[in-house]
């Protein structure tokens, strides 16, 4: 099909699986997977609706659905560099986006993203609104996270430039996370108070804390 939209149902390729499941799938899941192996180069990642994503850094990009795609109501749509995955079912969808380098994370509605392993990145953009939940494990030169409605984020690893933005309700836990410059600007007391608190001393140009 000529169009600027990679349409990926000709990539499919559905397969029944027993052992060969990666282990941080869980068993129920793993009754039959959705193999789309046609995505490549893609450095933006977005996320809606009821899917659970667990990304892991391989040179062999694909996308693994885990249950009856054609069932869940799903789209896993590649354009201009951005892999957009969503499912409004009732139940969640489970998919595991295997991805060399990303450099933008964007999570809305209900949808979550887990890391398996550390990802490693140059630059890394985090967006993240309305439920959405994150849990990532990364290393990265700069980081930079936003977080809207009531987005939760647990973030580990390390950075070197650590800039974010949280909104009144969400929610930012970075006990395993550690920058050697931070600026985080928070509606939410809780937050900056854990951040000053981490640093137990009153901040500095190279460790502002704002509460706006």
């Amino acid at each position: 099909m000529k169009t600027s939209i990679k349409n990926l149902f000709a990539a499919i390729l559905t397969v029944a699986i027993s052992t060969s499941a990666p282990a941080f799938v869980n068993a129920k899941e793993a009754k039959k997977v959705t193999v789309i192996s046609e995505v490549k180069k893609f450095n933006k990642l977005n996320i809606a609706g009821n899917v659970e994503v667990i990304l892991v850094q391989s040179q062999n990009e694909s996308v693994q659905v885990y249950d009856n795609y054609y069932a869940k109501n799903a789209l896993v749509q590649e354009k201009n560099g951005e892999l957009r995955i969503s499912s409004f079912d009732k139940e969640p969808l489970t998919v595991v986006v295997y991805a060399n380098q990303l450099n933008e994370i964007t999570v809305n509605d209900n949808a979550t993203i887990k890391t398996s392993g550390k990802f490693n990145a140059l630059s890394l953009t985090i967006n993240l609104k309305d439920n959405a939940k994150a849990t990532l494990n990364t290393n990265t030169i700069d980081l930079f996270a936003a977080l809207n409605g009531k987005a939760s984020l647990n973030l580990s690893g390390s950075t070197t430039d650590y800039n974010a933005v949280i909104g009144s309700i969400a929610s930012l836990n970075m006990d395993k996370f550690t920058a050697e410059n931070s600026s985080i600007q928070s509606k939410n007391t809780a937050v900056a108070q854990q951040k000053q608190a981490a640093s137990n001393a009153l901040p500095t140009g190279d460790d502002a804390v704002t509460i706006f």
